[in-house]
């Protein structure tokens, strides 16, 4: 968007303080309303200082769109008026400041993911048994309870890995990410500790509720009961994997009566890419969008289409077409989306054959924030002389003495770069060479820069590029084969209209006729969404 809100957002923007649903389809500026609505309040004096907004979401990554758009809206003032915070972190605040009040030892170590996965190894979690791990540990931990609680479900339930993982955090005095959210909502159940946050924040916004879980939700609640926000989109909803409850969590939000703006019209889409993802949204039953602005797409757009034989094939095209594109705007953003980050293999080696620069969002190298530190930090690292093992210990620490320990998420993020960052110095590399292999940004809260981006369906939720393509429209690809029951493949599906209706001027879907398994190229058959989003191709590659 331009910055100028519609006469929607203008009406969300201009309400008081009260319960507000914003149900928004992909594109259709609801962070800009979200920030539209907070410049409003404070404008209007109805949040003053000490008061401040509070606005969460789910990652990191949404928490940078919407502090860049609070920016925009609010000037280089407005951390003053608000707080971003995705949910782990603030959490994660919760817990440090007032934890002593319900028993918790202060020195307690937060969640780090790089030590949850070596735990979980050392356990015995492996792909196969994952999954009912997790929904052990889920089910002990649901709910503001307390530790014997979670002992007594767990013993409960009877999955012997989850019992030995527990004692294990325990033994090592650590929280784990569901930790987070059960001692935060024992603590906002202290009245004391609820009213400080209450009288703190005047306003609380929630972007992508469709991404929060149950427990999050009553965090959300239980600041901000008749004075939140809440925004997003049940056909966006993709992540029940990981305990998210869209369907629940929108019941919830309705049944407080609150005052409902639904958008509809795309700000970010072409005609040619609307009509794909429109035709999606049909099949799931969900809001169909309108194009705000059509005059600013002259040629209407384009939705292509690509068969090849085998995925190399379809790696060498993909890529040669990118590379035509960047050639004639670098400034232009090209994003290759696979749904499983297995898929990427042909396209990596394409990419990396052609010496070709792109960034690859599934390794923790590519946080900006983190990049930027590592940068700032490796000449005084360095500097220390000793081993060059030494050297990164000594980087890893200055990065993580300026990160937050509340936010959980990005110095799992800095911890999970500089293993990477050690397997290329047990290769030979220096510390300064191998930090030189992380490229940086100029603006390290840009969401997305120029150039070519490889990434899967999940990472790339809430952001945008100009081209887009989403490769392995296949069956066993999309949807994925693990989905056998049909909420499932309904939320497959969602991940389908995640993925294309991240694109703004071009989308590409792609699909092979051979996949390649484990025991060599085998025919494989298009998916059976195909079909829908061939109806409104408008050319053939």
């Amino acid at each position: 968007m331009t910055g100028e809100l519609n006469a929607i957002q203008e009406s969300l923007a201009a309400c008081g303080i009260e319960d507000i649903l914003v149900v928004a389809p992909a594109g259709c500026g609801k962070t800009e309303a979200l920030a539209g609505r907070a410049g409003s309040l404070i404008r209007r004096s109805v949040v003053t200082a000490p008061h401040k907004i509070l606005a969460l979401t789910f990652s990191n990554k949404a928490k940078a769109n919407l502090a860049t758009r609070f920016r925009k809206s609010l000037g280089t003032s407005w951390g003053s008026h608000v707080d971003v915070m995705n949910l782990h972190g603030f959490s994660a605040r919760i817990i440090r400041a007032h934890g002593e009040s319900i028993g918790l030892d202060p020195e307690m170590e937060l969640p780090e993911k790089v030590w949850y996965a070596r735990a979980q190894r050392h356990v015995g979690v492996t792909h196969k048994n994952s999954g009912s791990f997790d929904a052990a540990m889920r089910f002990a931990k649901a709910g503001a309870v307390d530790d014997a609680t979670v002992m007594e479900r767990l013993e409960e339930h009877g999955n012997e890995l989850a019992l030995k993982f527990q004692r294990q955090i325990i033994e090592d005095n650590r929280l784990d990410f569901h930790d987070l959210l059960r001692h935060a909502q024992r603590l906002l159940r202290v009245p004391a500790v609820r009213e400080l946050y209450r009288a703190h924040f005047a306003v609380v916004m929630v972007d992508e509720i469709q991404d929060l879980s149950w427990d999050q939700f009553e965090i959300v609640n239980a600041v901000g009961e008749g004075r939140t926000t809440y925004a997003g989109d049940r056909a966006q909803g993709i992540y029940t994997f990981a305990g998210a409850e869209p369907d629940r969590v929108f019941e919830a939000a309705y049944s407080k009566s609150p005052r409902v703006f639904e958008l509809n019209q795309s700000y970010r889409s072409s005609p040619a890419v609307i009509e794909a993802v429109n035709a999606l949204a049909r099949k799931m039953g969900a809001t169909e969008l309108e194009c705000a602005n059509p005059e600013c797409w002259p040629d209407g757009g384009t939705v292509a289409l690509l068969v090849s034989n085998h995925p190399d094939d379809e790696a060498r095209t993909i890529v040669e077409r990118a590379v035509a594109i960047l050639a004639v705007n670098p400034l232009l953003s090209v994003a290759l989306i696979v749904r499983r980050g297995s898929r990427l293999s042909s396209i990596v080696t394409e990419v990396r054959d052609r010496d070709l620069s792109f960034e690859d969002w599934t390794v923790p190298t590519h946080v900006p924030r983190v990049v930027e530190l590592l940068h700032r930090f490796v000449a005084e690292a360095h500097a220390t002389g000793g081993a060059e093992t030494e050297k990164l210990e000594v980087l890893k620490a200055r990065c993580l003495d300026n990160i937050d320990e509340a936010d959980v998420d990005l110095v799992g993020e800095m911890i999970a770069a500089c293993e990477m960052l050690l397997e290329l110095v047990g290769e030979g590399m220096s510390v300064r060479d191998a930090v030189r292999t992380c490229k940086r940004t100029r603006d390290i809260d840009a969401p997305v820069r120029p150039g070519l981006h490889l990434l899967n369906g999940h990472l790339g939720k809430g952001q945008e590029f100009d081209w887009v393509a989403v490769v392995g429209f296949e069956d066993g690809h999309i949807p994925d084969f693990r989905a056998q029951v049909q909420a499932d493949i309904e939320e497959e599906l969602r991940v389908l209209h995640v993925m294309a209706s991240r694109a703004k001027t071009g989308l590409v879907l792609s699909r092979c006729e051979q996949s390649v398994t484990q025991y060599g190229p085998r025919p494989a058959s298009q998916c059976r969404w195909w079909p829908l989003v061939e109806s409104v191709a408008t050319e053939v590659w």
